[in-house]
């Protein structure tokens, strides 16, 4: 298992590379996701917890909590729309496939008498050459 980080490290404010964008992507996109979401969701709701069994007498540790809570469910929404953003952001940097139209037999034909590798003889012409 990894170690928890509990504390800033150094470049993670930094741009996210390719591969980075490509991983988070998948992640956003995968069956993943959602159980990602829920056991964050499941964790502002113990959080939330925590605040609502505090006895409304001490009102100090009272408010504590719900700063806590608040933080915890804007922290689940701030990560979501980072993973939307991070989606976004990917989409935009994979190049789109250019649409390339499938050559007539005509064009196979003349091209073939340039190149013989480039299309394998159709089953009507004779392979001879007879």
């Amino acid at each position: 298992m990894n170690e928890i980080r509990t504390e800033r490290r150094f470049g993670v404010t930094a741009t996210l590379s390719p591969a980075q964008l490509r991983n988070l992507f998948a992640l956003r996109n995968s069956e993943t996701w959602p159980d990602l979401l829920d056991v964050l969701e499941q964790c502002c709701i113990e959080i939330e917890t925590v605040l609502i069994n505090t006895p409304a007498e001490n009102e100090t540790q009272v408010l504590a909590n719900h700063k806590m809570s608040k933080s915890a469910w804007m922290m689940f929404t701030h990560l979501q729309e980072k993973m939307d953003e991070v989606t976004i952001s990917y989409m935009a940097s994979v190049e789109k496939p250019v649409f390339m139209p499938m050559p007539t037999r005509e064009e196979m034909e003349r091209e073939n008498l340039l190149n013989p590798t480039l299309y394998p003889p159709s089953a009507e012409q004779d392979t001879y050459g007879i």
